[in-house]
């Protein structure tokens, strides 16, 4: 790991957070004035993203530092891949920041294990929750309690490559249901056979979760699978039969592209025209990777005419170490980071459209915006008016969404039959949440 420490006036430049933040994980230290760090203990604030995405963060910290020189931060800034890992190990050696950036489908494991502080002590003295509109602000509870300020709303959408539609000539229609989508990815794949319609989604939960949320349904619930085998295998069979038209990439393609790794992408790489998403990927994690154009689009409905299942989840949550050393100066780091004008502009959209109202209002009065801002903004906006209700987060929910993963991987390369891995989901899947 490397560390670094700066002063408020040390000269920290966003190049230097950018080039440091490249590293396998990085930690930087950005502090208040002297006087304050010897007076007050300085508060640890640990965040993951890409490199742009860090180097951007650590622009907001050091506003912050440079605006609140009584609270001393140390800013902490890993790659997204290195993240889960990194913080569970810290966790549990009781040496993990302060502020601790949490993806929403590790919120209940960390919550219900007492590992993070709950919010309602800091409102409204530290934390304005009334800035944030009541169903947004709920994505950060567990078990009715607040646990996590979201960063920025998110919600499912489709990226597709608009250079590569234009030369094949093909027009999208205004919207997919799931057999259209398999036509028309299939086409693609016709017209030129080194390209495929899309990423394979098959192992990709929160796809599953959104169909089964169009038909009013949860994955989840009373600590069991509400699925069958034969939803599940409807699921695979449906990506198994696009994989052999080449309507999505093979599953060597796909393997090859792990969570957050966005240079290893299809679309990037040119090997697909769509890919699921959240509206957050298409600027801070394709665009800037593909000199092709690059838009958003709804996903497809699962049936012609119903509702596609869009539900907003939190890009990501900042939450409160419960061991924290000074938790209220804690609290105004994070209310300032998610709520504060002055963080929104410096953060723009990188994580989505920001979760807070004076945030949100303050990117879009940005007189700069270029094309992507104004599509995720339009996007989000129109998406968000008809979601469906989040449904909620189960502890178990990575381990399952590993397994799903894991078996629609074992039909791709035939290691597995539609009818076997379908059994094997309902029964793995029943095991991990007895474990969690």
């Amino acid at each position: 790991m490397n560390s670094s420490i700066y002063s408020n006036d040390s000269g920290l430049t966003r190049r230097r957070l950018l080039r440091n933040s490249a590293a396998v994980a990085g930690t930087f230290a950005l502090l208040g004035g002297t006087r304050a760090i010897g007076q007050t203990r300085a508060i640890r604030f640990g965040i993951f993203g890409s490199s742009e995405k860090l180097a951007l963060r650590g622009d907001s910290i050091k506003h912050f530092a440079e605006t609140h020189p009584e609270i001393p931060v140390i800013y902490e800034g890993v790659p997204s891949a290195a993240w889960p890992d990194k913080i569970a190990a810290m966790i549990a050696g009781g040496n993990a920041p302060d502020v601790i950036t949490v993806d929403s489908q590790y919120m209940p494991q960390y919550a219900t294990r007492r590992v993070l502080e709950p919010l309602e002590a800091y409102i409204p003295e530290q934390i304005k929750a009334d800035d944030f509109p009541p169903a947004v602000l709920d994505l950060g509870r567990t078990n009715g309690k607040l646990y996590g300020l979201p960063i920025a709303v998110s919600i499912q959408a489709m990226a597709y490559n608009g250079t590569a539609l234009e030369r094949l000539n093909m027009t999208l229609p205004e919207q997919f249901s799931y057999a259209s989508f398999a036509e028309f990815c299939a086409e693609i794949h016709a017209r030129d056979k080194s390209l495929y319609g899309s990423h394979d989604h098959g192992g990709r939960i929160n796809d599953f979760l959104r169909v089964l949320r169009s038909q009013d349904r949860v994955l989840i619930a009373d600590d069991k699978l509400a699925v069958t085998a034969d939803d599940v295998g409807e699921w695979f069979n449906y990506w198994d039969g696009m994989r052999k038209s080449g309507g999505s990439v093979p599953p060597d393609i796909q393997a090859a592209y792990p969570n957050g790794e966005w240079q290893n992408a299809p679309i990037v790489l040119r090997k697909a025209v769509f890919a699921s998403i959240q509206t957050q990927d298409l600027k801070s994690g394709f665009q800037g990777l593909t000199n092709d154009t690059l838009w958003m689009m709804a996903p497809p409905a699962w049936k012609e005419g119903v509702h596609n299942g869009c539900f907003p989840s939190p890009s990501s949550l900042l939450s409160m170490n419960a061991r924290a050393g000074n938790k209220k100066n804690a609290a105004i780091l994070m209310d300032y980071f998610v709520n504060s004008p002055e963080s929104a502009r410096i953060l723009r959209l990188i994580s989505g459209p920001p979760a807070s109202m004076p945030a949100l209002a303050a990117v879009k009065a940005l007189p700069d915006l270029d094309r992507l801002d104004k599509n995720v903004l339009e996007y989000a906006e129109t998406a968000l008016k008809t979601a469906k209700a989040a449904p909620p987060v189960h502890r178990a929910q990575k381990a399952i969404e590993d397994i799903l993963k894991r078996l629609n991987e074992d039909v791709g390369f035939e290691r597995s039959s539609v009818k076997k891995a379908a059994k094997d989901f309902i029964g793995m899947g029943n095991a991990a949440i007895r474990r969690a």
